[in-house]
């Protein structure tokens, strides 16, 4: 499977993420960045439809992450809610590129 720049962008944030490399907030800030560049970009080699679910799932779980304790809500995740959310999507979307 081939993946464009933007592509290889996110699947390194996430990696660097999963792997403590960067923290929640960190990846937080990177990630939207980088979704955003990759929804907004126009090349003809798209992503698999599971890829493409993979990186809208990540930046949905992204989008739930609140950083600040005092301001979280019983629906938002903290750092670690957001570990363990991308690591679960990260392992479902391996899955299903192997399948």
């Amino acid at each position: 499977m081939s993946f464009n720049t933007n592509e290889l962008c996110l699947l390194a944030l996430i990696d660097s993420f999963v792997s403590g490399e960067i923290t929640a907030s960190e990846f937080e800030n990177r990630y939207a960045i980088s979704w955003r560049k990759h929804r907004d970009f126009d090349d003809s080699k798209s992503p698999s439809r599971d890829t493409e679910r993979y990186f809208d799932s990540v930046f949905s779980a992204v989008d739930a992450y609140c950083s600040d304790p005092d301001l979280i809500d019983e629906d938002d995740l903290n750092d670690r809610g957001l570990l363990e959310m991308v690591m679960s999507l990260k392992t479902n979307w391996e899955e299903s590129v192997v399948a």
